[in-house]
């Protein structure tokens, strides 16, 4: 079968094209953008807790299946020295963190929030930098002014990393290091670093124990409202944690109903 020819011509001279898109490039507009990392539907959250590095091979089974790595904070040079150079970097934090960007390179979408330090912007200066806003109310959020994106959910860079993914169109979410409790000799983070002041948090029925520091705590709290604004999100939690405890719990919630 031969295919169908035709003669079309599409309405519009040169002239008048380009005098249409200067026009609307100089309203200087949003404009739609491609996600910074491939699209899988799985996006893969490593952040600091005290399991994360032995799940550095399961890591990068999930880079070899194309999955985004995303880096919290200072996940992002353990992962580089381990030859894993992560997809995108978030960071919340209004501290100066650049001590776990010493390995800043070419590969990864550093995403820094706009309440970030400038010696953060200085750090990255050359890479690639994709800004994005924190909301929050008061002062902060009069700061930014009107018109602004601003991504919202939990305290932490990590529950924030999970909230761009979904906005970015993510549904399933691997978390690595996402502990948010002390381990057995009371450390909090793979660095060896040691906790501050903590309590007990108990959970499920046979109420097993953690112990977090406060930040951990308001963490764990915070992330049990995902579900509520995300109600189509699936969440694994790697390891033994805080929150891999609440999601077995919620798991055989669902199972019993």
């Amino acid at each position: 079968m031969r295919p169908l020819e035709l003669s079309i011509k599409a309405h519009g001279t040169a002239e008048e094209l380009q005098s249409n898109i200067k026009s609307a490039l100089a309203r200087q507009l949003p404009e739609l953008a491609p996600a910074p990392t491939a699209h899988d539907g799985t996006f893969v959250c490593v952040a600091s807790g005290w399991s994360m590095p032995s799940f550095i091979d399961d890591i990068r089974q999930q880079r070899d299946m194309g999955r985004p790595i995303v880096a919290i904070k200072a996940a992002h040079d353990f992962l580089c020295e381990n030859g894993i150079e992560p997809d995108l970097w978030i960071n919340l934090d209004p501290r100066d963190r650049t001590e776990g960007i010493k390995h800043a390179n070419d590969h990864t979408v550093y995403m820094v929030a706009s309440r970030c330090p400038p010696v953060t912007f200085d750090k990255l200066k050359g890479r690639k930098i994709l800004l994005w806003h924190s909301w929050s109310d008061g002062e902060e959020h009069k700061a930014l002014g009107a018109g602004k994106l601003a991504v919202g959910g939990g305290t932490t860079s990590g529950l924030r990393a999970i909230n761009i993914g979904y906005l970015l169109g993510y549904r399933k979410f691997v978390l690595y290091g996402y502990d948010s409790c002390n381990d057995t000799e009371g450390r909090k983070r793979f660095t060896g670093e040691l906790s501050g002041p903590t309590m007990d948090v108990y959970v499920g029925e046979s109420r097993r124990k953690f112990v977090c520091n406060g930040a951990m705590a308001q963490q764990a709290k915070e992330f049990q409202m995902i579900f509520t604004v995300m109600p189509d999100i699936e969440v694994e939690a790697k390891g033994d944690g805080l929150i891999a405890e609440i999601l077995k719990v919620r798991r055989d919630v669902s199972a019993a109903a």
